[in-house]
């Protein structure tokens, strides 16, 4: 989007002003750009006149009605106290996304933070702490939240069933190494118990890297592409995930630990949750294998099952740590 965001664009700097007051200044290419660049067709950050940043977003038509759903929910989420999901600002019409040439586009504050350094998070109890904090502030900003909004609804069972279909029918290989996994789950009778549980309003991807920090605060949470009603370990179950694929033993490390403790203290998850926590998170790990494929990765793709049975054959030893019954 830099090549036609620029001083030379009037029209398209004029539409700004139109749209949002911000008087542009210049594109600033010198900052990384923190989340995945695939959710938008592209983005930029800009500077106004008076020194200020803002991400500025391109999306297809296809994704209008999704994505507006999505700032509506975290305008909620902001309005009931929730200042960390990172909110697109409205134009002067009172739009989140308006048109310009046949593409949506969206404005947001942008925020500069500290890099993560991997894996050496996984020994602060503060980031532990603080992940277990925003859980807990976006189960109260979300009561009551609208469930009508057209978000996405999902149910692993399925999801994991269709993977292994697309893999049989393309990589025989790769549904010969991950099918005992797979077994695992039908013979615990993971996917019944899933299917049970209560859902809440959940982030949908909630990982280290989906977050803009400073330090080891949480200065912004962002991301919500796959935001909506899920179980009500889907949030938490992710993000432990992701720890230990960093490292195994990551899952017993002070960040997990902490983790863990403060929310079973905070007693937002329900203890039908907890009962199948390590089933859920082998379960959304085939969505992490989803990716790996479609990037044709085949290290990770390799990494992915190691973890996986690693997770498995230590069950009853994280249980034990995380005192989980």
């Amino acid at each position: 989007m830099q090549e036609f965001f620029d001083k030379n664009n009037k029209d398209l700097i004029q539409w700004v002003f139109s749209q949002w007051k911000i008087k542009f200044k210049c594109v600033r290419s010198n900052f990384d750009i923190q989340g995945s660049p695939e959710r938008t067709l592209s983005r930029v950050v800009i500077e106004d006149i008076n020194g200020s940043l803002f991400l500025f977003e391109k999306f297809s038509k296809s994704r209008f009605q999704l994505r507006n759903d999505i700032a509506k929910a975290i305008e909620y989420l902001n309005i009931n106290g929730l200042k960390q999901a990172l909110f697109c600002q409205k134009t002067l019409q009172g739009e989140f996304l308006p048109f310009y040439k046949d593409n949506c586009f969206a404005i947001s504050p942008f925020l500069d933070g500290t890099k993560l350094k991997r894996p050496d998070y996984l020994e602060s109890a503060t980031i532990g702490k603080n992940f277990a904090l925003f859980l807990i502030d976006l189960s109260k900003a979300s009561k009551n939240i609208k469930p009508g909004l057209s978000l996405q609804s999902f149910h692993i069972d399925k999801y994991v069933y269709q993977l292994f279909d697309t893999m049989k029918k393309h990589d025989s290989g790769i549904y010969d190494k991950y099918l005992p996994f797979l077994k695992f789950l039908e013979r615990n009778k993971s996917f019944s118990g899933f299917e049970r549980l209560p859902r809440r309003f959940s982030h949908g991807d909630l990982h280290p890297l989906n977050v803009i920090w400073e330090q080891d605060c949480i200065k912004a949470v962002i991301d919500w592409e796959f935001t909506g009603f899920k179980p009500d370990i889907f949030d938490a179950a992710n993000l432990v995930g992701c720890a230990g694929i960093e490292n195994p033993q990551g899952l017993t490390m002070p960040m997990v630990v902490t983790f863990i403790e403060n929310l079973k203290n905070a007693d937002i998850i329900s203890c039908q949750g907890w009962k199948v926590f390590i089933e859920y998170i082998i379960a959304l790990r085939f969505a992490w294998v989803s990716e790996w494929l479609r990037k044709k990765d085949k290290q990770m793709l390799t990494m992915e099952a190691c973890y996986l049975d690693i997770l498995i054959k230590n069950i009853d030893a994280l249980k034990h740590i995380w005192e989980i019954k």
